[in-house]
């Protein structure tokens, strides 16, 4: 009988090596990882979420796309609104390039009118784009690395953290469609130093621009250290013997050299394309202001620092010394840890940074830094790459250092993208390939487990105002709209996206009464006397404009005030009415307070039952009906009932303390409903 040998055993090191020889392994390993974003939260994709800066920032940005048009010369704006004196004025935005617009406009175009659809659309094609970044990122890491599981493995946890989940699918230009462009150029800058391929470089460069200005970021350090390597290496290898004659050589090599030309021309193509939108922004407001003078020449200057008057207010908070550099290393930190392990404890507060994560991102900048002192190949792009958050933020620091952009801290992907390419590039020296390649595949998990917790996270804005104002968007088709109650304020971006292609004039603008009157109102008020064109909405009604302020006006009339003082309070189909026949500019500045007690404290939402009563102070500008002379401000009641209101309105001392102007407390004799 003839003994065989002993079959070797399949453990699984042994089956992980021969995995490791498999190419197409690693790039399909990312895919099914970056799978997982589409996966989980899609049943939310077709609304905005809650009030934040998430929705705020797709809204603005898909009301920019879903405006741009042959009609409007290809002008960038979020909405048309009605002055007092009957002209158009338009919030512009022409500052961003117009690239990402156009394909936002492109994703949505073949949804006609279905707001929720175009939603969910944009947002589809933002996730598309952060996949794509993430597949340029794994590409370049792969060139400079030579070993496809640790590109892996540095970009599935650089991209696990916080920031690009939750902002990867914010409809913006300045998020996942602005880091596929800087992990595009990376991956051209990747190709030009290994190959030296100069043209593609070029041409991604110029792509990249019609996507987001965050590429010169990027450029930047590349571009400089390029010139000083170039003009290092001259100076020794020049042949004249001077030292004058050595300078003057490798000061004419560096007029030729290629990082210079790269320079110009990414300049060049960046001035023009502004050009372009700040002409097409100036004839299309017709010439009425100073080229210098249109909003986005002045946000450009503003946001630069070269005109920093508008943050002086906060420069003490936010720009000066340590609270910028403290925040931004906060931004680090947050990037460095994947969120599947981000303890709930670690709360972001706006005002003091947590001390933990600013630690982590001083450690995690300074480990990727000086980690590339032991790097034999590719310093300067690596180190380009590393430092491109920290040039942005330098370049733009009036725009970056405020807690509303928290968006921009996406852009220190570089610093972690270098740090854990570095960490892999030295496990790999200390434990082998093996563990490389199983690490890649904890990162796996780890991303998609981020994932699933980013996506429990988020808490969808209510399906009953896009339904709402659905019907409104039906039924205004190029009509003008009047904009009543509590759904401005913050909501503002939402309305532009809502009611795109109409007019929209908002109460706080003063003597709106002399301009020619909107076709309709949209209100929170629900009035039972007058006809509804949206009878079956739940949260905003819309009416023909003299309709409802006749109604308004035949109702003050008729009942009797529940208070009288500065202004006379009158209770109207569950909402409270405050009156002044003659008002001055003192009275519609100042803030209202109004507190609510219901009969049931359990009918006040969880965070206010400690207190026992309801705060809904507003500003008069965002309730505001003017009848001629007579300032009406309307704010609804709540669907519970009320045994006590306390009202009247305060302002602000020059000490920064406030004191009532006048105020009223009363108790009700019948509950109001």
């Amino acid at each position: 009988m003839t003994l065989l040998p002993p079959k070797t055993p399949k453990t699984f090191p042994h089956r992980l090596a021969s995995l490791q020889n498999r190419a197409w392994l690693p790039p399909a390993l990312l895919l099914l990882a970056l799978s997982s974003v589409f996966m989980f939260g899609g049943e939310h994709r077709g609304y905005f979420y809650q009030r934040g800066i998430h929705s705020e920032i797709s809204a603005k940005n898909l009301a920019i796309a879903e405006n741009l048009s042959p009609e409007h010369h290809f002008l960038m704006f979020t909405s048309r609104t009605l002055d007092t004196d009957g002209r158009h004025t338009y919030e512009v935005y022409n500052r961003f390039p117009i690239g990402s617009y156009a394909l936002i406009k492109l994703a949505t175009l073949p949804f006609g009118d279905d707001l929720s659809a175009k939603i969910y659309a944009a947002r589809m094609l933002m996730l598309l784009f952060f996949a794509a970044s993430a597949v340029m990122a794994y590409l370049g890491l792969r060139r400079l690395t030579s070993n496809p599981w640790i590109a892996l493995t540095a970009t599935l946890l650089a991209f696990s953290s916080a920031y690009p989940l939750y902002y990867g699918d914010v409809i913006s230009s300045e998020t996942a469609i602005d880091i596929f462009a800087v992990m595009l150029v990376f991956h051209g800058m990747a190709v030009f130093e290994q190959e030296g391929r100069f043209r593609q470089l070029l041409l991604k460069i110029c792509l990249a621009l019609l996507l987001g200005w965050h590429v010169y970021a990027l450029l930047l350090p590349f571009i400089v250290f390029g010139l000083m390597r170039g003009f290092y290496n001259n100076t020794r290898s020049a042949p004249p013997p001077h030292a004058l004659c050595q300078l003057k050589y490798a000061t004419l090599s560096l007029l030729r050299s290629r990082y210079l030309t790269l320079g110009v021309v990414a300049l060049l193509f960046g001035v023009s394309m502004l050009t372009f939108n700040f002409t097409n922004e100036y004839f299309a407001l017709n010439r009425e202001v100073p080229f210098t003078e249109t909003p986005s020449f002045k946000s450009m200057i503003t946001r630069t620092g070269i005109d920093p008057y508008f943050f002086k207010e906060a420069a003490a908070n936010y720009l000066a010394w340590p609270a910028f550099p403290e925040r931004q290393f906060y931004r680090v930190g947050m990037m460095s840890w994947p969120y599947a392990f981000f303890p709930p404890f670690v709360a972001q507060r706006i005002d003091a940074p947590p001390r933990l994560l600013v630690i982590l991102g001083i450690a995690a900048s300074s480990a990727s830094l000086f980690g590339l002192l032991f790097v034999r190949r590719y310093k300067i792009l690596l180190a380009s790459l590393a430092l491109s958050g920290f040039c942005w933020a330098l370049l733009v620091r009036y725009s970056v250092a405020f807690p509303v952009h928290d968006f921009e801290s996406i852009f220190y992907i570089g610093v972690v993208l270098t740090l854990f390419s570095l960490v892999a590039l030295y496990l790999r020296r200390l434990s082998g390939e093996r563990f490389v390649a199983a690490l890649s595949v904890a990162s796996l998990l780890v991303f998609a487990l981020s994932a699933l917790r980013m996506s429990q996270l988020n808490n969808p804005y209510q399906k009953v105002a896009i339904a709402d104002f659905q019907f409104i968007h039906d039924i205004t088709d190029g009509k003008s709209v009047q904009v009543n109650g509590n759904i401005q304020g913050r909501d503002r971006h939402m309305i532009a996206y809502y009611l795109a292609g109409r007019t929209i004039t908002y109460t706080y603008r003063a003597g709106l009464s002399a301009a020619r009157p909107p076709d309709f109102v949209a209100t929170d008020m629900r009035a039972a006397s007058i006809a509804s064109f949206t009878p079956q909405n739940r949260m905003i009604f819309l009416y023909e404009w003299d309709a409802y302020h006749r109604y308004i006006s035949e109702s003050i009339e008729r009942a009797e005030p529940l208070i009288r003082a500065a202004f006379d309070v009158y209770i109207v189909d569950n909402a409270l009415i405050y009156v002044k026949d003659a008002c001055r500019e003192d009275d519609i500045n100042e803030k209202f307070f109004l507190a609510l007690y219901p009969t049931d404290e359990t009918d006040l939402p969880v965070e206010r039952r400690q207190h026992g009563y309801h705060n809904l102070d507003f500003y008069f500008k965002d309730r505001a009906v003017w009848l001629g002379k007579r300032c009406i401000a309307v704010a609804s009641l709540p669907e519970y009932n009320i045994a006590r209101i306390y009202t009247g309105q305060f302002t602000q001392r020059a000490d920064g303390l406030f004191e009532h102007t006048w105020e009223r407390d009363v108790i009700l004799t019948e509950p109001a409903r």
